[in-house]
């Protein structure tokens, strides 16, 4: 198949999600622990559009258990006709350790692809901010090459934190896109430097954002990283007295649930009751059922929690509900009957199971 050169005019002009096979053509070292893995769509249509920050869902069958995870992709939609993962291995992690050590030139992978909202508008002129933990710079990655293509003189602000400086993905490329693109500055925190480091130190905090992007809070924000880290960072750029719009975050994992929330006894308002198998817990009024489930200690297998990569996908046996997802389900599995939790909002009592 020959490379496809996406037009500029469609990058924001992103397709549903819809099911395809990559195979793998290539396995790049990034850090420590990090590999870019790079997936070739065969399909007679080409590749499919996606915009800047958008996710990629791999199936992948493990021993014989279906495992479904999903990946931002780091490349940019008008590069050549390739999608690149960059990827950890968690020590944990099943499928990110079973990527590094099997995925090699030549493997096919289930995949659906785009997913997200979380997306650059590259027409937007306004000064733009970066800001990543570790991997989370992937899909910063995708933007801040998209740019390079585009709109070269685009104002931004790449600000990324990492454990010790071989962990610094991308750092090669981004020196080398600063000789591109005049406005880009690029400022990187080390939480465990080793010595010779000269850099910045520590966390990201207001005083040292502040110090190297004197007007963050003017800028618009993507951010990408783990939870506590990106709370923080919102806090910062509110501090600053910037538009809540403005800030945008990509995040994989359940919603954080407060204990402190009163129980649904104590909340106004109407509750409905779920039903899941054996167990059966309480939905509060506009509640998800995955946040209705976590705060009652229900399991409901999950993986982004964004409507995204349908590993919370349950079948709706009886009741209705409102739902938005972000393409983790297709128009044929919606019409029988499947849901995704995270974006489901009960409108009666329900019941769902997983099969």
């Amino acid at each position: 198949m020959a490379d496809v050169l996406i037009d500029p005019d469609t990058v924001n002009a992103f397709d549903e999600a819809a099911a395809r096979t990559l195979e793998c053509i290539g396995v790049r070292d990034e850090a420590p622990g990090v590999r870019t893995f790079f997936l070739r769509d065969h399909h007679a249509d080409g590749a499919r559009r996606y915009a800047p920050g958008q996710a990629v869902l791999l199936t992948l069958d493990i021993d014989g258990v279906r495992h479904d995870r999903t990946f931002s992709i780091a490349s940019s939609p008008l590069g050549r006709g390739v999608i690149e993962l960059t990827i950890k291995a968690q020590r944990d992690g099943v499928v990110t350790r079973w990527l590094h050590e099997h995925c090699v030139p030549g493997l096919h992978i289930e995949a659906r692809y785009p997913l997200g909202r979380f997306t650059l508008d590259v027409a937007n002129p306004e000064p733009l901010a970066l800001v990543s933990a570790g991997s989370g710079a992937s899909p910063l990655m995708s933007m801040l090459r998209t740019l390079a293509h585009s709109r070269p003189d685009a104002d931004v602000a790449w600000l990324h934190s990492a454990r010790h400086a071989d962990d610094i993905l991308f750092a090669a490329e981004l020196a080398a896109l600063q000789t591109r693109m005049p406005n880009l500055r690029i400022s990187v925190w080390l939480s465990a430097p080793e010595p010779g480091w000269f850099g910045l130190r520590g966390r990201m905090t207001r005083g040292t954002l502040w110090a190297m992007t004197p007007d963050f809070g003017r800028r618009t924000v993507y951010c990408c990283g783990p939870t506590g880290f990106m709370q923080g960072i919102r806090q910062i750029h509110a501090a600053e007295g910037a538009r809540r719009a403005a800030f945008h975050i990509e995040h994989f994992g359940p919603a954080p649930v407060d204990p402190a929330t009163p129980t649904p006894d104590d909340t106004p308002g109407v509750i409905h009751r779920a039903t899941f198998g054996d167990k059966r817990f309480d939905v509060r009024a506009g509640e998800t059922l995955l946040v209705a489930a976590t705060r009652q200690q229900v399991v409901i297998p999950c993986g982004c929690a964004s409507g995204m990569c349908g590993t919370c996908k349950v079948r709706r046996v009886s009741g209705e509900v409102s739902m938005q997802h972000a393409g983790g389900l297709s128009a044929a599995e919606e019409s029988q009957g499947w849901i995704l939790a995270c974006s489901s909002s009960p409108s009666t009592d329900i019941e769902i199971a997983l099969r």
